[in-house]
């Protein structure tokens, strides 16, 4: 066993930079000396600690970041009190690897910037802060900064009541020094404790914080020991001290036990699969258990199943080995139960890991942690199964969580994974505990505070004036697609329903045209052709079958890819009435209209399907192939309807406009009402893209058009009704031309002569073509 009455020299860390620094503010600290913070007087008093940790233990549940609340607390303390709370912070986060020097730097000088005397961080310190941290100590370093504070004031509080005698021993051994931190009262923040028994005995103290890593490196090298392996009266700390000793070779670096050979012989790395996997983010339910057992979860530091008849030997599960124990311990439940307690505890004994993201709703508020550890049986008190937990102290109004994660709260089962929101979670945990992703960075990245929204730009001139429509009216059909983000275009023929269509998804989604995909629905199209379908195919002269995603399914997936968040994303659905709404759209009726939920799917059952926000729809209906007053109530209810119509603005101004635009003459606009006039039934009438092409230009050009394009639709419509020769009278271009008595006004687009059509106006541009 150790020997507490040697005097021992401090030693050597893993960094002699930090251990320096680290000592500059723990030696005074410990030996009652003035800080060297706040030169006027020492800062490691009784009184200072009380103060500081009935100040930080209010722990207030704004959402505010953790320098936001700390501020508020330290209101009107003293700066003695608040040079404290600055050196145990900077204690506390000295050691990180996983923490930036400019984060560490901005969270302790921030604090010291709140005293009257104007306390700053000296050279020394600075470089402490700026040193390459010593371990990684995970998610839950920076989620407990509320229960570490209050643990190094007990310590400071706990060291001033120990008789002189007591003191000299703890600094000149560090096994009684140890003995002092582990009689500190008050919760035992053990990686804390671990972590400053080494800034303050770096050459006998390891940078291994996590217990369960200590005992399997100190039974993988037990052989240098006396002692079993596995010794259940081993003092793990003198051990690992022996062990290095024997294992250290003179003048080389310290050992990291960490590294290659011997983190290979403890078995540190990661298992393949979950390495591969990486970080991923849970949602757990508390189920019957409810409100009372999520705050035992927060108040106990963990998170559990109940897992009451589950009988499986959780260092050797496997997926089949867990499936097997459900089958035989739940034989009292239905198929469908069992399976969804199979994938439960599956997640939770296989997939989840540390420092994984974990979060828990109750009421209207969420809460979020870390994962500290590997599953472990507890008591049978109907939550068997468990996995410590870092809690965030505050809740989280559950209606402010950051996209996409409050569409994916409603997916089934007690273990959801929301790892597609990953990076809006941590990035909410970060900004919460003060926490940037990049040492380096001059200003935070838009996604520090969660995901953006994507949004709709505003309408340009250069758009308003490709379309020929008043900015004004584009601009409101975009505020309503940007409200609802679906709407629908219908009109009859010709009124540029697929190109305004495609011109405003080009304008949303900007110079990127791979985020604008275009759709045609026909009377065959079905959801396998739209969203996923079962399509047969080949595997070593088999065929099979497999699920392959459709135009939606591959464009949701691009839109919730992590950081494409707040990028728009465009489908052009055209001729959307052609098809049988009910049978293409299946059950994605219910996420047209709530964006915010998800839903289990045909075909894929490995998870549920949510529509993301950064995506917009745009349909066209035309409404001479079929009245959408024959459309499925359920999308007229789902998609404002905006009409494009002939006689209706902006539409019924379009041809003028751009005939205003290529300087020619407004015939052909008044050929068009003139045309319109004669045709009684509002949806028959045309629309001004056939004027628009660039052969309307001449009377030859303009003469085709009303032979092969208008015409035959008006045969059409009054087959049975009129015959040709009737239509003919009534719409031909010779009558309608004979109405047109006014002159042409402005430059004249073509001068005819018996022979050969002269140009005279050559500023022709390429315009749109008529819809289909």
């Amino acid at each position: 066993m150790p020997d507490r009455d040697t005097t021992y020299e401090r030693g050597v860390g893993a960094n002699p930079t930090i251990d320096a620094a680290a000592w500059r503010i723990i030696g005074p600290g410990l030996r009652g000396e003035p800080s060297p913070l706040l030169p006027s007087q020492p800062t490691w008093t009784a009184s200072n600690a009380v103060d500081l940790r009935h100040r930080v233990s209010q722990n207030n549940v704004s959402p505010a970041s953790f320098l936001e609340k700390l501020r508020g607390e330290l209101e009107g303390a003293s700066d003695g009190v608040i040079v404290l709370a600055a050196e145990l912070l900077y204690l506390q986060v000295l050691p990180l690897v996983n923490v930036g020097a400019k984060t560490k730097i901005e969270r302790v000088g921030t604090v010291l910037a709140w005293t009257a005397s104007g306390a700053r961080l000296d050279v020394g310190l600075l470089a402490g802060l700026e040193a390459e941290g010593t371990f990684h100590g995970g998610a839950g370093f920076n989620i407990r900064i509320w229960q570490h504070v209050p643990w190094l004031c007990r310590f400071v509080e706990h060291w001033t009541t120990l008789d002189a005698a007591t003191r000299e021993q703890a600094l000149r051994n560090p096994w009684a020094f140890r003995d002092v931190a582990l009689a500190t009262p008050g919760n035992d923040e053990t990686a804390l404790r671990l972590s400053f028994q080494e800034l303050v005995w770096p050459g006998y103290f390891d940078n291994v914080v996590k217990q369960d890593h200590r005992r399997r490196i100190r039974d993988a090298f037990a052989h240098h020991l006396s002692l079993g392996e596995g010794d259940a009266d081993a003092d793990v700390d003198y051990d690992l001290w022996r062990i290095r000793q024997d294992v250290q070779e003179p003048d080389q670096p310290r050992v990291d036990w960490y590294a290659s050979p011997y983190v290979d012989a403890w078995g540190g790395v990661l298992p393949p699969r979950k390495a591969a996997e990486g970080r991923r983010a849970w949602l757990v339910r508390s189920g019957q258990g409810g409100a009372p057992l999520a705050e035992r979860w927060r108040d106990e530091s963990f998170v559990s199943l109940p897992a009451t008849n589950l009988r499986v030997d959780l260092e050797h599960a496997t997926e089949t080995s867990i499936r097997e124990a459900v089958e035989s311990g739940y034989t009292h439940l239905d198929y469908a139960q069992r399976l969804q307690l199979t994938q439960a505890d599956q997640a939770f004994i296989l997939r989840m890991a540390p420092d994984d993201i974990i979060l828990t709703v109750s009421g209207d508020k969420a809460w979020i942690g870390s994962v500290a550890g590997d599953p472990l049986w507890a008591e049978l008190d109907g939550s068997r199964l468990r996995r410590p937990v870092d809690w965030l102290q505050e809740p989280i109004d559950k209606a402010k969580l950051p996209e996409p994660v409050p569409g994916m709260l409603d997916k089934q089962g007690d273990v959801v994974e929301l790892t597609t929101a990953l990076e809006p979670l941590a990035a909410l945990a970060d900004r919460l505990t003060d926490v940037a992703d990049e040492d380096d960075v001059e200003e935070a990245a838009p996604t520090a505070r969660g995901p953006v929204l994507a949004s709709i730009p505003l309408v340009t001139a250069d758009l308003a004036a490709s379309l020929h429509m008043p900015a004004e009216t584009l601009q409101e059909w975009l505020d309503v697609l940007a409200d609802r983000r679906q709407i629908v275009l219908y009109g009859p023929p010709g009124t540029g329903k697929t190109f305004v269509a495609e011109a405003l998804g080009r304008h949303i989604v900007g110079a990127d045209s791979n985020h604008l995909r275009t759709v045609q629905f026909h009377p065959s199209y079905a959801y396998e052709d739209f969203f996923e379908g079962l399509r047969p195919t080949v595997e070593d002269g088999n065929v099979t079958y497999q699920v392959v995603p459709g135009p939606l399914r591959t464009l949701v997936a691009e839109a919730t890819s992590p950081g494409n968040e707040s990028t728009p994303y465009v489908l052009v659905i055209d001729e959307m009435n052609r098809a049988n709404l009910a049978k293409v759209f299946g059950e994605l009726y219910y996420l047209l209209e709530y964006r915010d939920q998800s839903i289990s799917l045909q075909y894929s059952r490995d998870g549920d399907f949510r529509l993301p926000k950064n995506l917009f729809i745009i349909g066209t209906m035309n409404t001479l192939d079929r009245s959408i007053s024959m459309v499925d109530a359920a999308i007229r209810r789902r998609f404002p309807f905006v009409e494009l119509h002939p006689a209706v603005e902006p539409v019924s101004n379009v041809l003028r406009n751009y005939l205003s635009a290529q300087k020619s003459d407004d015939r052909r606009a008044r050929l068009l009402e003139a045309l319109n006039e004669r045709i009684d039934e509002r949806d028959l009438q045309i629309g001004p893209s056939y004027l628009m092409k660039e052969s309307a230009r001449h009377d030859s050009g303009l003469e085709r058009i009303w032979k092969y394009d208008i015409l035959p639709l008006l045969d059409d419509h009054f087959y049975g009704m009129q015959t040709p020769e009737q239509v003919r009278a009534q719409f031909g271009l010779d009558p309608l031309l004979a109405r047109l008595s006014a002159a042409p006004v402005g430059p004249v687009d073509v001068v005819l002569d018996q022979e050969n059509v002269i140009e005279v106006d050559e500023l022709g541009v390429g315009e749109e073509s008529p819809d289909a």
